[in-house]
């Protein structure tokens, strides 16, 4: 979510990116939900929790809101769908489709969440609130009421499985029509490989390639889908066959429904760091994960570049500024050695008229311009880079003569 907002002025025109960055949001939503249980779980039952009844209803309406992000998983595959299989351009996507998904989505899960509220639903389970008879352990106790003693199980299928079983089927189904798309064009291309002409084989290959790299995307989200809601639905199934709850397979809806995020986190900065990886074959992984994972500036540069940017452009000031201060030096050497050779003419002209002195100057005590080439290097540098900053102006090219040297020669002639 952070690498999206942090582009978006170019990630949030495209609907795929819009997707992902809903998915994050209700990801981040669900897993600061399940952080703050000992806050929200009624304290008194056993464990150091903090809550009431009210804190609790709180939890599992969230926790219901939330599981929006495993709908969004339905609604990437169907966008990879219309883009591969029917060839729908983002445009037409974003113009309908999409809008009529999100909308579906969010009051679906607002709805239910809103409904179990509202009626009493949500209620202490043994690791975390909602869906259950309440109040806690009234199944054992016949003299407590409890509500939703019978009627549980149902509202659990419905509220929290039965759109789950609904994104398994649509999930499975796209991705084989997008995998035999896929596979069709691989064999077309193949069929006509030594037929057609290398501009339109070209054209074909592209397609391919892309159509391939998307449903590889496709899978990559599909299984982090499966590995993180797989177990509330074995857990359903065994509740629902034996009558009894699996300590240990709580634990890992705990564990793995969470991590779903960190999990698309990784598949969705992977094309990028395949682009790096082929840019870039000298660096390491943890160097190209760095760059994988921090946003690029307003300019679209990474930070690194930046940096580098910064210390190039510093090293040509201070360059400039040393070149500046040996043309000050450089002056008062000149004016000293006009004195210098004035006196010298004039000592030689009373000792012998006809006898001209040549006095040239030496070259050691002259700051020629080829001492200033890393100067002037650093400059031309700086100006191939994207800012398309000019050379300083102060800094001759290289082979031009030195005004003060020029000077001297037109004052000793």
């Amino acid at each position: 979510l952070y690498s999206i907002w942090a582009r978006r002025s170019t990630k949030l025109k495209d609907p795929h990116h819009r997707i992902l960055g809903m998915m994050s949001i209700f990801d981040i939503l669900y897993s600061i939900n399940k952080a703050l249980t000992f806050l929200t779980y009624p304290a008194g039952l056993g464990v150091p929790t903090f809550g009431n009844n009210a804190t609790c209803a709180l939890q599992g309406f969230f926790t219901q809101f939330a599981y929006a992000t495993g709908s969004y998983n339905l609604v990437l595959s169907i966008y990879y769908y219309l883009i591969i299989n029917k060839g729908m351009s983002k445009e037409e996507f974003a113009k309908v489709w999409e809008k009529v998904l999100h909308g579906i989505v969010v009051i679906f899960h607002l709805s239910f969440a809103i409904v179990g509220v509202s009626i009493g639903l949500y209620n202490p389970t043994p690791a975390f609130c909602y869906i259950a008879p309440g109040p806690y352990d009234c199944t054992t106790n016949p003299d407590v009421p409890c509500p939703f003693e019978t009627t549980a199980p149902y509202f659990y299928e419905v509220f929290a499985q039965g759109w789950i079983q609904v994104a398994y089927v649509g999930i499975i189904v796209t991705n084989l029509l997008i995998w035999l798309s896929v596979r069709r064009q691989e064999k077309r291309m193949k069929k006509y490989q030594t037929q057609l002409e290398a501009s339109r084989l070209s054209d074909m290959e592209k397609k391919s390639s892309y159509a391939r790299s998307v449903f590889v995307q496709s899978i990559l989200y599909v299984g982090a889908f499966f590995l993180s809601w797989s177990w509330a639905t074995i857990y359903h199934l065994v509740a629902w066959t034996t009558g009894k709850s699996v300590p240990w397979i709580t634990l890992l809806i705990n564990t793995f429904l969470p991590l779903q995020g960190f999990f698309n986190a990784f598949i969705y900065a992977r094309p990028r760091y395949i682009r790096l990886k082929k840019k870039n074959g000298h660096m390491g992984f943890r160097q190209l994960i760095k760059l994988v994972f921090l946003p690029d500036d307003g300019r679209g540069r990474s930070r690194s570049t930046v940096a580098n940017q910064d210390r190039n452009s510093t090293l040509r000031n201070s360059s400039t500024d040393e070149v500046g201060s040996d043309r000050n030096v450089s002056k008062k050497d000149s004016n000293m050695f006009k004195s210098f050779l004035s006196s010298l003419n004039r000592k030689n002209n009373r000792e012998a008229s006809n006898t001209s002195v040549s006095v040239t100057e030496p070259k050691e005590k002259t700051i020629t311009w080829s001492d200033n080439k890393p100067a002037q290097e650093a400059d031309e540098e700086e100006g191939k880079t994207e800012e398309g900053e000019d050379t300083n102006g102060d800094v001759s090219p290289e082979g031009s003569s030195n005004p003060a040297v020029e000077e001297e020669k037109s004052e000793e002639g």
